[in-house]
């Protein structure tokens, strides 16, 4: 995910706006132009609010008042409904905010997205040089069905909404898949309506019912396909934010606050034109003059009647949570919670609202998510809800079936994706720690259960609420404690296992013997207050954002401080290997987390091996076991590939010149750490040794057959196979990792690497060619080993074949040093493969794979081919 989430997605909002067809709808008004306003709505429905919404005929319009038009307003689009997960959720598509202008031209109003992202401050040449410059969106054209000469309020038609405005069939298309057209989904116009709408004094709703169709037109013997989809689409326009006591502030890398990106052509003064507004609330006191003052516009939220009952103090408290940090800048009663009142005149689609919400959904796998929206031309937020699905506590309180692909440690490109797997590894490591708890002899019941369920739930929303304040995760935060720090309950009760609840910190679970910590992130760290107190302190005699510079700038030079240090979604995309840092990550714990890696690990192993002694409970199907397993397996999974992060490792710093303890911005990881990390991986990950299960152990892990006559997948999905494919599964995570540090991109780092450093002080592209030749292939040079299990054995023939990739057909990329280096590890591997095919005693498969291993590297080697002069 890339950190400025907020304002990427109002961009792609753009994108879309640039292929939305312009609609009219059918002009009702016929030839004598509009009708008189009083005869129009004579009979209608008409709903008084921000606008008046009018139903009429089976047709929705829009009544909006002279002084309107042309006024800048708040528009969302979100799906009320989902598909029961399948990442397509209530809340989903355009759910930020955009800017939306209705203006007149004769008997027709243009709905238009203005373009919002290109200012030129006090500077009205260069507004009318931006103006004739950049194109805004015109979303549709519309009939005026009706005027009102006395007051100028005109009345349109709204039927462009039932149009496919947000571009739902690409997102239908990324679900049944971009190859598949015999499963695309089309809108359906004729089948399409619309439904709810609603008024209130600051925004209005309209509600439209697409429905879509297959594109399939048969089934069998040339009976259409009934099949179709109701998807709601819910657009709400709001008034803007008026608060005259608002001031943006301008953004700073060093912390982490989400930011409305901007190109301003005012002055030419700047390095650049790029200004950044953070995204935050008005959380100012009510009178600045005292030390602690109520906030002047506090962010309150309403819990959904939805909420179980057990669940709703944990929500409430995770919430309130956040007043300690705004206390410390002299803001009282900054967030407050209520519950949802009895009464049917209250409704959560009013945007005065900040609602907290409970839903279930089929398969969805268990989330919580936060949906701000706010003022694109500020940063100003001004609404928000927390959406939270049943299963992020479902599936930590009972056994259930888990798939055992391990999870990928990327942050992924999309905000909701990032949140969907920090769900996933969490939910991953509760029922993990249930299984090790059990192991260890200290079972979860009772209140001891209670209280670990509602800590789990509390981490979740006390995150999603702190994006609720504009901040951008920090998954640097796990490094600020010691391991012994992170142990005691004291200490974590106070300061939490991380800096910040804006972390994706890991269950804080030790082996048994050893001091044991709170177990998840359920207070505020000592960033989190640091942060708050950046983005939303006063700064006394300010009267513009550049006013504030000087003082912010000073309270942000605290990043060398571990407790105050920030580095968000970017810094983690390890899979592409632009992440460098090894010290931001997810799902790692401690100032040394390479020996924190090695802890939980052991521990894992240590589960999986003493499974079969307390699973399945008496009476009890050995479903509870196979569940068991998953959970261990997966968390072995999780947990074995984060050592790579390390390999050709750059610590980076965010300081400024000039902040004090600022380190350059990049200082290499040096080679003993690089090779402690590859240890990990060779004993946890490429070791033959690590995946020997016991077979009793294996042959229980079976699931119970249950065929049913009605439900879907949610009732019945069995794997393909009876038991646990754990060598398919180690293989895939073996070659992922592979595969991640051997990509063109980090080789071209690693070769980079000698030209910053001193020789020998950080590893070499050759250090990495031989520590993986040594960990797949260094039981072959041992005349008293024995034969490589089939994990190893695949192992094997899959890096023989990268290798011969490497040589023959290297990607895009690749540096040529790499290549080389490849032909001299298939060179070392074909004396190697010689040596280990003359020894006699070898089983029938051995000698077959030696052979075939051989035989590989002997086609590579004597290939003949063109070497063409091309750029790698």
């Amino acid at each position: 995910m890339i950190t400025r989430v907020f304002f990427l997605l109002a961009c792609c909002s753009l994108m879309v706006a640039s292929t939305a067809v312009v609609a009219s709808a059918d002009d009702t008004s016929g030839d004598s132009g509009p009708a008189p306003y009083a005869k129009f709505v004579d009979g209608a429905q008409v709903q008084n609010g921000l606008f008046n919404v009018i139903r009429k005929d089976g047709k929705v319009y829009i009544d909006i008042a002279a002084a309107q038009l042309g006024q800048d307003f708040v528009q969302t689009a979100e799906t009320a409904n989902g598909l029961g997960g399948y990442n397509f959720i209530p809340g989903g598509i355009g759910s930020y905010a955009r800017i939306i202008r209705f203006t007149r031209s004769d008997d027709k109003i243009i709905a238009t997205w203005p373009n919002t992202y290109f200012l030129a401050s006090g500077n009205d040449a260069a507004k009318r040089a931006v103006n004739q410059t950049f194109a805004d969106s015109p979303v549709a054209v519309a009939p005026v069905v009706a005027e009102d000469a006395a007051t100028g309020r005109v009345v349109f038609d709204a039927s462009f909404l039932l149009g496919d405005v947000d571009n739902i069939a690409a997102q239908l298309k990324q679900i049944t898949g971009p190859d598949d057209p015999d499963h695309a989904y089309h809108l359906d116009t004729d089948r399409t309506l619309f439904g709810p709408t609603k008024a209130f004094p600051q925004n209005i709703i309209v509600d439209a019912d697409q429905t879509w169709a297959a594109d399939d037109p048969n089934t069998i013997d040339n009976v259409p396909d009934p099949r179709s989809l109701r998807i709601r689409v819910v657009y709400n326009f709001a008034q803007p934010p008026n608060d005259g006591d608002y001031m943006p502030r301008l953004a700073d890398d060093r912390v982490g606050f989400f930011d409305a990106a901007y190109l301003e052509y005012g002055n030419d003064v700047h390095a650049s034109r790029i200004v950044r507004y953070v995204v935050r609330w008005n959380m100012q006191p009510s009178d600045p003059s005292k030390p602690i003052s109520s906030a002047k516009h506090p962010m309150v939220y309403y819990l959904s009647n939805t909420i179980p009952t057990a669940y709703r103090y944990a929500v409430r408290r995770s919430l309130l949570t956040w007043n300690a940090a705004f206390e410390k800048i002299g803001i009282s009663d900054a967030v407050q919670v209520k519950d949802q009142p009895d009464d049917p005149n209250w409704d959560p689609d009013d945007i005065r609202y900040n609602t907290v919400i409970w839903m279930t959904q089929s398969n969805s796998g268990g989330y919580a998510a936060e949906n701000p929206v706010f003022d694109p031309r500020t940063g100003q937020m001004f609404r928000t809800n927390i959406v939270i699905d049943a299963d992020v506590l479902q599936f930590a309180n009972v056994t259930a079936q888990m798939f055992v692909d391990p999870i990928a440690g990327s942050a992924g490109s999309q905000f909701p994706a990032a949140e969907r797997s920090f769900a996933l590894g969490k939910r991953l490591q509760a029922g993990f720690g249930k299984v090790a708890l059990d192991v260890m002899g200290r079972p979860l019941t009772g209140a001891a259960l209670t209280e670990f369920n509602n800590e789990l739930l509390e981490s979740f929303i006390v995150h999603e609420s702190g994006h609720g304040m504009g901040l951008q995760h920090n998954f640097i935060g796990s490094l600020a404690f010691t391991a012994k720090q992170v142990q005691s309950k004291a200490f974590t009760s106070r300061y939490g296992v991380a800096s910040s609840v804006m972390e994706y910190a890991p269950l804080n679970l030790w082996p048994k013997g050893e001091a044991q910590g709170t177990y998840w992130q359920t207070v505020l760290g000592p960033y989190d207050y640091y942060v708050i107190h950046w983005g939303y302190a006063r700064v006394p005699g300010a009267r513009t954002p550049q006013d504030e510079v000087p003082v912010l700038n000073r309270w942000a030079q605290g990043w060398a401080n571990p407790s105050f240090r920030f580095a968000s979604d970017e810094d983690v995309s390890y899979a592409d290997a632009h992440a460098v840092d090894p010290r931001v990550a997810q799902w790692d714990l401690t100032n040394d987390p390479l020996t924190w890696y090695g802890s939980q690990l052991h521990l894992a192993h240590q589960v999986l091996d003493r499974l079969d002694a307390s699973w399945p409970k008496p009476g009890r199907s050995y479903d509870e076991e196979r569940a068991a397993f998953e959970y261990a397996f997966g968390y072995t999974n999780l947990i074995a590939t984060q050592p790579e992060h390390f390999i050709a490792g750059e610590y980076l710093s965010r300081s400024h010149a000039g902040d004090p303890g600022a380190a350059q911005p990049l200082t290499q990881v040096a080679r003993s750490d690089e090779e402690r990390a590859f240890g990990l991986l060779d004993r946890y990950l490429f070791s033959d040794d690590a995946w020997r299960f016991s077979p009793a152990m294996l042959n229980r892990l079976v699931y119970s057959e249950w065929e049913t006559q009605q439900g879907g997948t949610w009732a019945y999905n069995p794997p393909p196979r009876h038991d646990e494919p754990v060598a398919e599964a180690v293989s895939n995570l073996q070659r992922r990792s592979i595969a991640t540090m051997f990509q063109p991109l980090m080789l071209q780092r690693l070769d980079d690497l000698p030209l910053k450093a001193k020789p020998g002080a950080t590893m070499s592209l050759a250090d990495l060619f031989d520590w993986t030749q040594s960990s797949v292939y260094g039981d072959l040079q041992s005349p008293r080993a024995s034969s490589p299990g089939v994990i190893h054995r695949t192992l094997q023939q899959w890096y023989a074949r990268m290798l011969a990739t490497l040589w023959l057909t290297p990607p895009q990329g690749t540096p040529y040093d790499a290549q080389a280096l490849a032909r001299h590890e298939l060179v070392g591997l074909r004396d190697v493969l010689r040596s280990a095919t003359a020894r006699s005693g070898l089983d029938e498969l051995t000698r077959a794979h030696l052979e075939s291993l051989a035989d590989v590297v002997s086609r590579a080697l004597d290939a003949r081919q063109v070497i063409p002069l091309k750029p790698m």
